[in-house]
């Protein structure tokens, strides 16, 4: 005889909850899949993170490079943040010798965000990527932003001659670090960086003379 294959009541019920469940979590699965791909349509396929370094095309080692784009990364934070400090005052600046100061602070903008494109450049040529997020600036720099407060000009120009300086410092041994490592073309580039901030540094410091700064411009 054929024993039954009917199924009691509570086993019925506990298969179809089962059921359920798995239809549920398919479901959820299915929903997720989709959220990634809508993602991934909006924000693209992340091909390289920030702070990950690819091969480069100039047979540079890998170590070095992470070195050599970390640090770099720090300069280009701090040529923004110079940036927005030589504009702010650019704009605001006042006084008897405001339209002198104003062209020459528009000046060291542009210069400034030359130099920055620069660094950028050679960031993505040594495999890395450029810092390019706003909220990390403040993070990487090695200078001070002033703040958005109106100063006094002597004060204005005092920020701007010290963070001048601390950039020319820090230049000089990037430089050295590129030399030791035989990595000819970023030395050759912040050489020329290095010149610029050093004009400008030189420029500032006139303008600090104790003389007026009319005066210091006619000479």
């Amino acid at each position: 005889m054929v024993p039954s294959l009917a199924l009691e009541p509570q086993n019925i019920s506990a298969l179809h909850i089962k059921y359920h469940v798995r239809q549920s979590l398919l479901r959820l699965e299915q929903l997720q899949k989709s959220k990634q791909k809508e993602r991934l349509s909006e924000e693209g396929t992340i091909r390289q993170r920030f702070g990950e370094i690819e091969a480069n095309p100039i047979s540079l080692p890998e170590e070095y490079c992470k070195q050599a784009v970390e640090q770099l990364n720090t300069d280009l934070a701090s040529h923004f943040t110079m940036f927005f400090q030589f504009k702010k005052q650019h704009w605001i600046v006042e006084g008897p010798d405001w339209k002198h100061l104003h062209e020459a602070l528009d000046k060291y903008a542009k210069t400034i965000a030359e130099a920055a494109d620069k660094l950028a450049e050679r960031i993505n040529l040594l495999g890395g990527l450029p810092v390019s997020n706003p909220s990390r600036f403040t993070e990487l720099a090695y200078v001070k932003f002033e703040g958005e407060d109106k100063i006094d000009l002597r004060a204005m120009l005092e920020n701007d001659l010290h963070a001048e300086q601390i950039a020319i410092q820090t230049l000089r041994e990037r430089i050295q670090l590129a030399q030791d490592n035989n990595d000819y073309g970023t030395d050759e580039n912040l050489k020329d960086i290095l010149e610029d901030h050093e004009e400008v540094a030189h420029e500032l410091d006139h303008y600090l003379r104790d003389t007026s700064l009319e005066e210091t411009l006619r000479r």
